[in-house]
Formats: C-alpha cells, sequence, structure tokens
C-alpha cells in the first residue's frame, strides 16, 4: 500500500498536466523611415499558431514604458497575416523600440491567446 500511494502524485500530475500547444506568435518589421506624422500605417503583422475559434484580433501599438498609441479590433485574417496599412494609429515619431501586441478573440469575445514582438524605430 505504501508503494501505490507513493505513486498517486506522480500520476496525478501526469494526467493533469495539460499536452504541449504552440504558443501564438507574431512578428513584424518597419520598413523605411517615414516622416513624423499624427497617423500611421502599420508594417506587415505575421501570426503563427493562432488558435482555432479565433473569429477577431485585437492589435495594439505602444513604444517604451507602455506608451500606448493605439489600436483597433478588427477580423481574424484567414491568411494568418495582418495587411500593411490596414491599421492606423499614432506614428512613431522619437527612436526607441515600439511594440505590436496581438489578442486572439473567439466569437463570444473571450481572449484565447495573446503575443507580442518590438523592434526599434527607425530601423
Amino acid at each position: 500500500m505504501i508503494r501505490f500511494s507513493s505513486l498517486l502524485p506522480i500520476s496525478f500530475l501526469i494526467i493533469c498536466t495539460p499536452a504541449t500547444a504552440d504558443e501564438m506568435k507574431i512578428q513584424f518589421t518597419f520598413g523605411p523611415p517615414r516622416p513624423c506624422t499624427t497617423v500611421f500605417p502599420n508594417p506587415e503583422i505575421k501570426m503563427k499558431s493562432v488558435p482555432p475559434g479565433t473569429r477577431t484580433i485585437v492589435v495594439k501599438f505602444r513604444r517604451e514604458k507602455n506608451y500606448e498609441m493605439g489600436g483597433q479590433e478588427i477580423p481574424f485574417p484567414s491568411d494568418n497575416i495582418v495587411k500593411p496599412e490596414s491599421l492606423r494609429t499614432w506614428g512613431p515619431c522619437n527612436s526607441g523600440l515600439y511594440t505590436y501586441e496581438v489578442i486572439a478573440k473567439s466569437s463570444t469575445g473571450a481572449a484565447l491567446a495573446k503575443a507580442e514582438w518590438s523592434e526599434p524605430y527607425p530601423p
């Protein structure tokens, strides 16, 4: 009986540990620098391992120290690519590190996954 009870915690962990799923990832690269403008068209944003059931995505743009620069909720693109110049946010005018964050949402609005990627601007 002692042997069986000592195996219970280990077998419980094996049974209750979820299978490792690929984490959602995004990536973008800024194009050539543009003059400072109030409205900035986004670069192409590529997404990988977007969860099944994703209906919309929320795309947020920010610079260092969590300075929010805008965002939009859009229908999930079936090719996993947010097309260049399809979103509008405030433009990067200062040199620094800028981040796009994407939140995948279900048809009920529940957040399914989140990913972010940062790049320096100007490139």
